[in-house]
């Protein structure tokens, strides 16, 4: 049961004056249920030792009487001080001043009914006073012993007015009283000291908890993935970047490195089965299709052994170095272009002028039309250099896929007057992708002009485009189809290449800057062929965090 405290003990100077201002209430009071039953466990005793005869009591039916009912009613009020003590309706000063009071009394009136001071009663008061002051502030230590002290001086005086002790009692209760006094002042250097220590260790703590949190907020914003592994396969830490590289879209605490990526936890069980040898990398594919690179580092010892593991994307590494890339060709081929394309059009404007002469033959004429034909067509390859070297940044925002398409598909049926059986489209699934769709209009265009124009010239053009979720990974997939001879094996590999190209007419770049294009939306182009079905170009993009499968 959660203890509950009263208001006015949460901000009382003297108690938090006694525990430091680093100790917790629950601590102080926890002190004082230890200090309540030691005092039940003495009264106890007592009794006990009382009821066996064991203890030096007068022989006077009086002073018999009187121990038994002390004992008694010392043992009565601890047991009352339980519900007070646990509830707490009373100040806390309030009532270790109490306990050690009722303590001193009861003391000094069985030392009365007894022996007195050779009862050796009177140094059960020791502790009490001990108690007192390591609970409460030290300045009242003093004031306990002082008090103690003259109790007993005052059952000394009363036995020797009662001829029970001689005289020299006062010099044994003055004795005892030093020895009162000589505890409180040690017990208050000790307390002292105790809250130097407690407040050291508290300062340490709050400086290695603002350290941990420093900590924990730097691994947060760390763009790199950080997970912290035990040996037990337990997940201990995961950032931020770790969740969105493994293809998390809701954070939740996993359990085992497993629940986040077998191909991982397969990486980690290889790695802990091996000589743990350090810098040792891994690769593997996330969820949403993203590749990453696993670096493993033991941290720890014993129950605290645990792995380190760094995850780096490599699919965003790639496309940094394709932007640095491009970027140093883009401008080489941008001044380039620019040389070659006055000249060029100077070449065309002569052309033209001369075929608008009356006096040029046939074979002229058709001379001509090469020159201007030719010309046009490296101003077409200059364009799309100088596109590549223009290309921006993507910006991404979330699309429905389906809905796009569909508006895609239906005004390049226009543009080139083909029907739906030509073109014909097909959306499985209601998806939602995080691409520029500026830049996917780009790639779709070039892959239905490249479908129309390697479909067979001896059969009605027949494309056709598929989207649905990838069941390989977490993307969404669009397969644009034609009916076109096969492409030799040899060729496969060098399709993606820049300026390659099996139309004569073509520029070799369309394929490679669709492919550009798809890597730096998070996605990818490849090529698939189907036997007896035609060939096959697979664009795959990142479905957004809220995409769905119907």
């Amino acid at each position: 049961m959660k203890m509950l405290l009263p208001d006015k003990d949460r901000s009382d100077p003297q108690l938090i004056h006694a525990r430091g201002p680093h100790r917790s209430e629950r601590d102080s009071w926890n002190s004082l249920k230890l200090f309540l039953l030691y005092r039940l466990g003495i009264s106890l005793v007592l009794l006990l030792l009382h009821s066996f005869g064991a203890l030096p009591i007068g022989s006077s039916t009086e002073d018999q009487s009187l121990f038994l009912m002390t004992a008694q009613g010392l043992f009565l009020i601890n047991c009352l001080f339980i519900p007070v003590v646990f509830l707490a309706p009373i100040p806390f000063r309030h009532l270790v001043s109490a306990q050690v009071f009722i303590d001193i009394i009861a003391f000094a009136l069985m030392m009365y009914s007894s022996s007195g001071l050779e009862s050796g009663i009177g140094l059960l008061v020791v502790p009490s006073i001990a108690g007192a002051s390591l609970l409460l502030p030290g300045h009242m230590a003093p004031f306990y012993a002082a008090f103690a002290t003259l109790a007993v001086f005052i059952q000394a005086g009363v036995s020797i007015l009662h001829g029970k002790h001689e005289l020299f009692t006062l010099t044994q209760a003055g004795i005892q009283g030093s020895i009162f006094f000589a505890v409180a002042i040690l017990a208050m250097k000790m307390a002292r000291k105790a809250l130097a220590s407690e407040e050291l260790a508290y300062r340490r703590s709050q400086d290695f908890a603002d350290l941990a949190q420093l900590n924990r907020h730097i691994v947060e914003q760390m763009d790199t993935g950080v997970i912290v592994a035990g040996d037990d396969d337990r997940v201990r830490l995961i950032n931020r970047a770790a969740w969105s590289l493994l293809g998390e879209s809701s954070p939740k605490q996993p359990i085992k490195v497993a629940d986040l990526s077998p191909a991982l936890h397969a990486g980690l069980n290889r790695w802990l089965s091996s000589d743990r040898p350090g810098g040792q990398r891994f690769s593997a594919t996330g969820a949403d299709g993203r590749e990453f690179q696993a670096q493993f580092v033991p941290i720890g010892s014993g129950k605290q052994r645990a792995t380190l593991i760094y995850l780096e994307d490599l699919t965003e590494r790639s496309r940094q170095l394709h932007e640095v890339k491009l970027a140093a060709l883009g401008r080489l081929t941008a001044s380039i272009a620019h040389e070659i394309r006055n000249p060029l059009g100077a070449i065309s404007h002569a052309a033209q002028l001369l075929q608008e002469s009356e006096d040029l033959t046939p074979p002229d004429q058709r001379l001509t039309q090469i020159i201007r034909s030719n010309t046009q067509r490296m101003n077409q390859l200059i364009e799309n250099v100088l596109n590549l070297s223009r290309r921006k940044t993507p910006d991404i925002h979330r699309l429905d896929l389906g809905i796009w398409l569909g508006e895609t598909v239906d005004e390049y049926r226009r543009q080139y007057n083909l029907s739906t059986r030509e073109v014909r489209l097909v959306v499985k699934s209601t998806l939602s992708i995080d691409v520029d769709s500026g830049q996917l209009h780009q790639v779709i265009w070039n892959l239905l002009r490249n479908a129309q124009v390697h479909s067979p010239e001896d059969k009605p053009t027949a494309i056709l485009i598929k989207a649905d979720k990838s069941p390989e990974d977490n993307r969404a997939r669009i397969d644009i189809i034609n009916p076109g001879a096969p492409i030799a094996e040899e060729l496969r590999e060098r399709l993606f290449e820049p300026f390659f190209s099996t139309n004569a007419k073509g520029t070799g770049l369309g394929l490679y800057l669709a492919r550009e294009l798809c890597e730096a939306n998070r996605g990818s182009l490849e090529f698939i062929a189907i036997p007896g079905a035609g060939n096959c170009f697979r664009v795959k993009m990142p479905l957004s965090s809220t995409g769905t499968q119907q």
